[in-house]
């Protein structure tokens, strides 16, 4: 006969209120969260390092433009880190942009765009990791 594991399971409120002891795991069911006892921090130790929240958008290209800026993040810091592709509306090929390292803020970024040929007819797809 197998035997089942269960782990000490609750939603978030109740994990905030207790203190695991080492070792201990919890699982929050609310928000599908592992979390493991060190015997001092309440409610344990996320696993895997922390909560990673992504943000993503379409940015149009105005005709002639070498740069796209994306603001109105309205962040509480600059993010860790931004992707951009540059996509053709019609399909087809995807071209891949750079963000200004200088630009990065926690309202926003700029791309640039001097290497896309027609930029016009692209929209700046853009992917915001914090």
């Amino acid at each position: 006969m197998s035997q089942k594991i269960q782990i000490r399971r609750g939603v978030e409120a109740q994990r905030a209120l207790i203190t695991p002891d080492v070792g201990e795991p919890l699982f929050t069911t609310d928000n599908k969260q592992l979390f493991i006892g060190d015997g001092v921090t309440a409610g344990g130790l996320m696993v895997g390092g922390g909560y990673v929240q992504k943000i993503r958008g379409t940015q149009a290209i105005a005709s002639g433009a070498d740069t796209v800026t994306v603001s109105g993040l309205a962040q509480g810091s600059a993010p860790a880190q931004v992707l951009v592709t540059v996509r053709k509306a019609t399909g087809g090929l995807n071209l891949f942009a750079t963000v200004r390292g200088d630009s990065i803020t926690a309202d926003g970024f700029t791309a640039d765009l001097s290497a896309v040929t027609d930029a016009t007819t692209y929209a700046l797809d853009w992917l915001v990791i914090l």
